[in-house]
């Protein structure tokens, strides 16, 4: 890992010390030369900066935070690309994170609870009413700032509404995710309501509802069980709250809560007779140290050498610094001050267009294929540092080419409960698409028995594979009394549409003889016919005694008998030989099926 300490990233953030660090990249506390300010300015690992995919994600929380203004969302001031660093520049925010508050206090007392769930609320409900879900909710992402602010922060999972969000990848802390992200991979609004809830939870009880010894052991109890009440956890909690949480947290997303915005109008008319609770979050003098986005490690002492510059003065210098960009912006970026000029969006053009665009901004031009969903191979994607970017004259700047859609092959998901093969799918780079359950006697309840893609088939990265699960053996039926076979299978599911009856020497009359579905894949709410013994037919023995062969054998076979002809005459004499016997009796009940003699001597 590069150690940026000591230099001056895009020529304006001098980097000053490294204050935390994560498995995807390093934060720093640098100082803006520009604004004259410090900032902290998340860079991404070399090793994961070569992957277009990643840095677009990366990329993708400044783009999400630039359409959210709110008070309690952690600003984001500027991104870009300094050699091969990708970085994003953030507000710096003094304090600790409310995963911290927990392990330190336990739970919250009501007064707090309430005063860090309105800030997460009304976060989120400006980021829901802009078409954002976070997708990563969780304590570590909720920061309580010495000042007594509380933010929101790392959207870096966050994803448009307008996106593709049924297909998204299983992200996120497993321990906050919904039911229906761990189940389809679809995130919606409704989703990060159940995080909260989760973390609302926490806050009442200072522990998760659920532990398990493995991450896919904690998704089936999320897509298995019903959280429970937290007050089984802790008796004294406020029963107002956790029946909010319990709200929040309901498995059925047309259940919960909608919108963010539902939830905080709920704890605002909660709060009315309750203590001022616009007060600071009062937290332990001992607590004072920074904390920026992520899942972090602090670092020893940091922050304690540097002062706070007043707020009055940050804001007389962004006055004074829009008015000079308002008035002299044509000065600025044409030959004043640092040359900067913007990129041009150069999506959807060739290489040489996307050259030729950039003639007169630069002569470094680095040509980098890489795969594409979107873009037809060898058309240009965009660039980095990305279009609108400012960047001074003869940067170097990199134009992203198109090499068509990478291709993953598709694990073989049978035998598979549905928890592990979404695991597979998300650890192969697909997604989980639509997930029907259907009977199927070969495999047991909850096990995939088909899915879309042959095995090792290639398939676009994210792409949606269907998948089939089990509900076990339709119930059987034949042998029971209709009544009682009808009961059984609507308590399935199933709808019994029509019954029929037919005769059976085997089964007694009015028990079922056979089930015969409607469609060849049989769902719950599918439709079936019922077929019901009437038991052996009879018939009546007719007097067959004078008529010919060939008429008496004709007319016990329209009855459904057997018939079996003890002549001496030749077959040809059956039209003129008359019958003089017969084994039945005339009048006699017969079975259908059952053997007849007649005798012609």
């Amino acid at each position: 890992m590069s150690n940026l300490i000591g230099k001056l990233l895009a020529g304006r953030y001098q980097v000053q010390q490294q204050i935390a660090r994560g498995g995807m990249a390093t934060v720093y506390l640098a100082h803006d030369e520009k604004l004259d300010r410090q900032v902290a300015i998340k860079v991404i690992h070399p090793h994961l900066s070569d992957d277009p995919i990643f840095r677009d994600k990366f990329f993708r929380e400044a783009r999400m935070l630039a359409k959210v203004n709110h008070s309690n969302l952690v600003n984001i001031y500027d991104q870009g690309d300094d050699n091969g660093n990708a970085f994003i520049v953030l507000e710096l925010v003094k304090g600790i994170t409310l995963r911290q508050a927990l392990s330190d206090f336990g739970s919250l007392q009501t007064e707090q609870i309430i005063q860090v769930s309105k800030a997460i609320l009304s976060a989120l409900a400006q980021a829901h009413e802009n078409g954002v879900v976070h997708r990563d909710l969780k304590p570590e992402n909720v920061l309580l700032a010495d000042d007594g602010r509380i933010k929101v922060t790392d959207f870096g999972l966050a994803r448009e509404l307008s996106a593709d969000t049924d297909t998204g990848s299983l992200v996120g802390t497993i321990a906050y995710l919904a039911p229906e992200v761990i189940r389809r991979g679809k995130t919606e609004k409704a989703s990060d309501i159940y995080s909260f809830g989760i973390m609302l939870y926490e806050m009442l009880t200072g522990v998760q509802p659920y532990r398990g010894e493995d991450a896919i052991q904690i998704a089936f109890l999320h897509t298995s069980n019903r959280v429970p009440s937290s007050k089984v956890e802790n008796p004294k909690v406020n029963s107002q709250l956790d029946q909010l949480m319990m709200w929040c947290t309901e498995p059925s997303v047309e259940n919960r809560p909608k919108h963010a915005q539902e939830v905080l109008d709920w704890l605002e008319g909660f709060s009315l007779d309750s203590e001022d609770l616009a007060q600071t979050l009062l937290l332990p003098a001992d607590t004072n140290f920074t904390e920026v986005i992520g899942d972090f490690e602090e670092l020893e002492e940091p922050f304690q050498q540097f002062r706070r510059r007043s707020l009055g003065f940050r804001w007389l210098l962004a006055s004074l610094l829009a008015v000079s960009l308002g008035g002299f912006g044509g000065w600025w970026y044409g030959s004043g001050p640092g040359a900067l000029v913007p990129i041009p969006n150069l999506s959807d053009t060739t290489k040489s267009q996307a050259k030729a665009q950039l003639s007169d901004l630069t002569e470094t031009v680095i040509f980098k294929e890489v795969f594409s969903d979107s873009f037809a191979s060898g058309t240009v994607i965009g660039t980095e540092p990305g279009a609108g970017i400012l960047v001074p004259r003869n940067s170097s700047i990199t134009i992203l080419v198109s090499k068509g859609k990478e291709l993953v092959a598709v694990p073989n998901l049978v035998g598979l409960d549905l928890v592990t093969a979404s695991a597979q799918l998300i650890g192969s780079r697909l997604a989980v698409g639509k997930v029907s359950e259907w009977f199927n006697s070969e495999y047991p309840l909850g096990v995939v028995y088909s899915h879309s893609g042959n095995t090792d088939t290639k398939v676009p990265v994210s792409s949606s594979i269907d998948l089939k699960v089990s509900l076990g053996s339709i119930p059987v039926v034949s042998g029971l009394q209709l009544s009682v076979a009808k009961a059984a299978l609507e308590a399935a599911g199933l709808m019994v549409r029509k019954t029929e009856y037919d005769y059976s020497t085997s089964v007694p009359k009015g028990e079922v003889l056979a089930v015969v579905p409607d469609e060849q894949e049989v769902g719950k709410g599918s439709s079936l016919k019922l077929v019901v013994s009437k038991g052996p037919a009879t018939v009546k023995m007719p007097a067959v005694k004078g008529e010919t062969i060939l008429a008496a054998k004709s007319l016990l076979e329209s009855l459904g008998l057997k018939v079996v002809i003890d002549t001496k005459w030749l077959t040809k004499d059956y039209g003129i030989k008359r019958v003089t016997g017969a084994s039945e009796t005339v009048g006699s009940t017969l079975r259908v099926g059952q053997s007849v003699t007649i005798r012609s001597r």
